[in-house]
């Protein structure tokens, strides 16, 4: 008797301490504050109604002889090797409420700019909507960030053809149908005058619309290198279309400027229409991406008009999938990419091929890339227009 009342007692110790535990998970689960690696650290508030995360990124690069791809022909003469910080950024992130009502902002700690600050409504699949200041969905190159691309840098066309960092109001979604009908679109009202300006004087505003199909049924990320190694390919095509007048005929980080050639404008000067053709997939280590772009400037000051193109394409592949002794981490890319100023003129040129080598320690968090640009520029006025470039970058975050 005594034995048997000992195994009950044991038994109801066992189920209690069981029930004990269980209510301890749901407690965690529900439990007012905790924090976790996630997006970057994250701390999460009143039972997950509010989440708020925080990075910090940094790309350290050595050069010889540029930092990066020539812009004028002085650039040249540049016979130096140079090494510093490339990138340092703060990233910030979160929700308030639910997941679907979630804000994101960066700062530039090495330039001191604001670069990213939004708030995006994304409770409905097909139908998002975004304010503030990012990086418009324009092109996929652009797209990615810095941190997660297969290059140690963006193309050659880059400088040239991205609308960068604006101002504005989104609408975009994902329409999907079935299989093949899978379609992300967005459109944005943008004040045109780069990272930190407002609408000029002209009152002009930049319109864009970006869509993109995507065949096999599934969106393709906007990350580059096919770090998940997928067993089935996915892919996307896309077009895309810009237009906007303002005083500028390009943007970068820095906001607003002028391509090589063009003077300091006036507000309502450049009326720059863009087009853009985009292709990308993913499959078993393998990536691939291509962009072809045209670019109108019509000078209304001095009366001249002008037709740009451009194109890219970059390789990137994991040979362990072929050679089991290759190192996994491992990835070999090619980039091959021209860009012609003028398309009246013949002969003018810029080329750039570029190969390299990423080895990734944690993903994109933690990579080591190294790569050497052969650079030919028929643009410029020049007696020896060729040059080469080699760039090793370490970029790691730390969360």
């Amino acid at each position: 008797m005594r034995r048997i009342v000992i195994i009950v007692v044991f038994s109801v110790f066992c189920f209690a301490n069981s029930y004990s535990q269980e209510e301890e998970k749901k407690t965690d689960e529900i439990k007012d504050f905790y924090l976790k690696k996630g997006k970057g650290f994250e701390f999460h508030f009143d039972q997950d109604k509010y989440m708020f995360y925080i990075d910090f990124r940094g790309q350290f690069r050595a050069s010889y002889p540029h930092n990066n791809f020539p812009t004028n022909e002085d650039d040249f003469s540049d016979d130096d090797i140079n090494m510093g910080i490339s990138r340092a950024r703060i990233k910030f992130g979160g929700y308030v409420g639910r997941p679907e009502y979630n804000f994101y902002l960066e700062q530039d700690v090495r330039g001191g700019n604001l670069l990213d600050f939004r708030a995006q409504i994304e409770k409905l699949s097909y139908l998002k909507f975004r304010v503030g200041q990012w990086k418009a969905r324009y092109s996929r190159e652009r797209i990615i960030s810095s941190g997660k691309q297969t290059g140690l840098e963006r193309s050659l066309i880059n400088r040239v053809f991205t609308i960068d960092r604006q101002q504005g109001v989104s609408l975009y979604g994902n329409l999907d149908g079935g299989g093949a009908a899978n379609f992300n679109y967005w459109a944005e009202i943008l004040t045109g005058s780069g990272r930190g300006g407002s609408v000029g004087d002209d009152d002009n505003l930049m319109y864009m619309m970006r869509l993109q199909w995507n065949p096999n049924g599934k969106e393709l990320g906007f990350s580059g290198s096919d770090l998940k190694f997928h067993e089935k390919f996915v892919s996307s095509v896309a077009i895309a279309a810009v237009t906007n007048t303002s005083k500028y005929t390009r943007f970068s980080t820095s906001g607003g400027g002028q391509l090589y050639g063009y003077e300091p404008g006036v507000d309502g000067q450049y009326k720059v229409d863009q087009f853009m053709f985009e292709t990308a997939f993913k499959y078993r280590g393998l990536s691939f991406d291509q962009e072809l772009h045209f670019k109108n400037i019509d000078d209304k000051v001095n009366l001249e008009e002008t037709l740009l193109m451009g194109n890219y394409f970059q390789v990137g592949y994991f040979f362990h999938y072929l050679f089991d002794k290759f190192p996994k981490p491992l990835e070999v890319f090619a980039r091959q990419a021209f860009y012609d100023p003028d398309t009246d003129i013949s002969g003018n040129n810029n080329y750039e091929y570029t190969f390299g080598l990423n080895w990734f320690f944690k993903g994109h968090k933690n990579k080591l890339t190294i790569d050497y640009s052969y650079l030919q520029f028929n643009q410029f006025t020049i007696e020896d227009n060729i040059d080469h470039m080699v760039r090793v970058q370490w970029d790691v975050s730390i969360f």
